[in-house]
């Protein structure tokens, strides 16, 4: 079963599929893969770990590939098991991001109540996630509370930073997310008539500028961070 005797590289082999878009196929995989650790009742620490990975993966193919209802079921699974863990692991990531993968599964699948939940609780258990919040403006429309909340991630962005050829966002210790993505929802017909998405709209296309002509650095954080290194005197000034 897809040399499922080592799982860890059954899921390198998983991630691999997906990057290379043979989304069947690891729709496949990962389904076969978590029902056999599903079917084990004793599993050891490490084992549910490895479940939780697969759970995550499956859900994310099964959104990708327009299944909801079926992702909306691998979201319930998953968010059960990963209560089973105490902390967040470098694997798996925080626990926020799984509360999101449940929100979106379940607002895709026209459970947007449920799925306005799991959002509210991503973005207090994040301390303002931005890629939460965008998914919760982009699969639920027109709701105040998540524009709100949207809105609120937005202020605490920090700097646009230039990593490659793409503009980003990345708050301290949250995911960055593309500025692209970012103002195609803030320049939606709800949004833009709100006046602080009208000046988020302003400060992005202007940070965005300012790197382009080279007046604003690229990455501004890790400049200011090499900037507070340089010593706050010249050495020969009281000789």
């Amino acid at each position: 079963m897809f040399g499922m005797n080592d799982p860890a590289q059954t899921l390198m082999q998983l991630e691999g599929y997906i990057r290379d878009g043979r989304l069947e196929m690891s729709e496949v995989m990962a389904t076969q893969f978590t029902d056999m650790f599903l079917s084990n009742k004793k599993r050891s620490a490490q084992e549910q770990i490895m479940l939780v990975r697969g759970l995550q993966i499956l859900c994310d193919v099964l959104v990708i590939r327009n299944k909801f209802s079926l992702a909306m079921t691998s979201a319930k699974t998953l968010l059960r098991e990963r209560k089973k863990i105490a902390a967040s692991d470098d694997m798996i990531g925080h626990y926020y991001q799984d509360l999101q993968r449940g929100g979106k599964a379940f607002a895709l699948a026209g459970k947007k109540r449920k799925g306005k939940a799991f959002f509210i609780k991503a973005f207090k258990q994040s301390g303002g996630c931005i890629s939460a919040t965008l998914d919760a403006v982009t699969t639920i429309e027109n709701d105040t509370k998540l524009v709100d909340l949207f809105l609120r991630s937005l202020e605490q962005s920090g700097p646009v930073l230039r990593l490659g050829q793409s503009f980003m966002l990345q708050p301290d210790n949250l995911p960055a997310v593309e500025v692209a993505a970012i103002l195609k929802a803030l320049e939606g017909p709800k949004l833009s008539l709100d006046e602080r998405a009208s000046q988020h709209i302003q400060r992005l296309k202007a940070q965005i500028s300012a790197i382009e002509s080279g007046e604003m650095a690229a990455n501004a954080k890790l400049q200011s961070a090499l900037d507070s290194l340089k010593p706050k005197h010249d050495y020969y000034e009281y000789s």
